[in-house]
């Protein structure tokens, strides 16, 4: 089935981006430990989850319920939630940023979502984030994504970001160095993670047909495909201009059909 392809524009909307760094300043990790990496992650994502805002913004009704997995470091959760909408998160490890939720009165579960079902009914919520977090499963995606459909309402929304594996730097990657990555290079330090951070690195990154396909399979359409991303270099900058399909990120939207 054909669906709607497109790209980022070139700056997120108004008001999008001073929320995430409104909540960059209010969502510190409760350890030290923690804290490096957090302000590491808020500095290199800060734009991207100014876009997600404004991605749910557009396929999501302000008073439907979302459903964020992989909340940690709380900074979309939050932010959504000031804006209005109800939202729930789940993460492996939500103790890490204790002391964030409670001050920030969000509501977070504590999930293993790659073995344990989430708890929720079916159908409970009208749309699911799952922003960079399909690259990081490593146990069983199908159970993972087939619990998320469960709790999709039909004709919920499902809004999923990964790194594209066959994006311009991901095929200079793989033809000259050797190495299967768009964004994420190092498997040992990825997997070292569990041990560091409290979660899984990457376990391998995806070209944006893989994803589709899978999604199709457990059950969801894709409705759209947004290429995302930019370049520090001008050259990178001029030929993704030219081949959006190149840009190191990919958003896909996926619907819950209500015939299924």
């Amino acid at each position: 089935m054909k669906y709607r392809v497109n790209q980022e524009p070139k700056n997120p909307e108004s008001g999008s981006l001073e929320l995430i760094e409104d909540l960059i300043a209010k969502a510190e990790p409760d350890t030290a430990g923690m804290s490096e990496w957090f302000h590491r992650y808020a500095q290199n994502h800060h734009r991207r989850l100014a876009y997600d805002i404004d991605y749910v913004r557009r396929y999501v009704q302000r008073e439907g319920r979302i459903l964020e997995c992989g909340a940690i470091p709380l900074l979309l959760t939050g932010a959504l939630q000031m804006i209005g909408y109800s939202v729930h998160g789940v993460d492996i490890a939500p103790e890490r940023f204790a002391k964030a939720i409670v001050s920030l009165n969000l509501m977070v579960s504590k999930v293993d979502i790659e073995t344990e079902r989430l708890p929720f009914s079916d159908g409970e919520f009208d749309a699911i984030i799952f922003n960079e977090l399909f690259e990081h499963l490593r146990i069983n995606p199908i159970f993972t994504m087939k619990e998320v459909y469960r709790v999709t309402k039909p004709s919920g929304t499902l809004l999923l970001s990964t790194p594209n594996l066959k994006s311009l730097d991901g095929m200079i990657n793989f033809v000259f160095r050797d190495r299967a990555y768009s964004c994420v290079s190092d498997i040992y330090d990825e997997y070292n993670k569990l041990e560091t951070l409290g979660h899984m690195g990457h376990t391998r990154e995806y070209t944006t047909f893989e994803v589709c396909h899978f999604l199709r399979k457990i059950g969801f359409t894709i409705d759209e495909v947004i290429y995302r991303g930019y370049y520090q270099s001008k050259g990178k900058q001029k030929v993704i201009g030219l081949f959006p399909s190149l840009r190191p990120f990919v958003t896909i939207v996926a619907i819950k059909r209500i015939s299924e």
